[in-house]
């Protein structure tokens, strides 16, 4: 992840995805890995190659052809929003793109939401993720910034 400024990018969730997502934060929780659910579709999106990005929106695609997908019932139940480097968007954006060429009608949310279907349990996910958080720790926002910028005044 570069330092330039982040993008901000809403996804569109059906309940089935927000279950999963659920699963994976409670999973990585119980292993000791303290992440939110923004954390976890980060990781997610910066750690997997593009081809397999692919791979896993392909098999989506092929198991909503066939119906053998997890069933998107009901209507979009939340829009996560994360904080995206420029090279991870750009990522993303080629996936859909090569996904069109092969006339796989997709979008970022498609494939964010087949990553997170095929990505594995949380503890599988454990040392790519703290991986992940040692590489790119979070960044205080809100009060614990200012907080943090006081102390580090009254420090000097």
């Amino acid at each position: 992840m570069s330092e330039s400024r982040p993008i901000k990018v809403s996804f569109s969730f059906y309940p089935t995805d927000m279950t999963v997502l659920a699963a994976r934060v409670t999973e990585l929780k119980k292993a000791g890995v303290k992440v939110r659910s923004a954390t976890v579709l980060r990781a997610l999106i910066h750690l997997t190659p593009p081809s397999e990005m692919i791979a896993h929106a392909v098999r989506l695609a092929e198991g909503n052809a066939l119906g053998t997908a997890a069933v998107n019932t009901g209507n979009v139940s939340d829009h996560p929003t994360v904080d995206l480097p420029k090279d991870d968007v750009k990522k993303l954006d080629s996936v859909v793109v090569h996904l069109a060429r092969a006339k796989i009608i997709a979008t970022r949310a498609y494939v964010v939401r087949a990553i997170l279907r095929a990505a594995p349990s949380g503890k599988t996910l454990v040392p790519s993720v703290r991986q992940f958080l040692a590489d790119f720790p979070n960044k205080p926002r809100g009060l614990s910034k200012i907080r943090l910028a006081r102390l580090a005044k009254a420090n000097r």
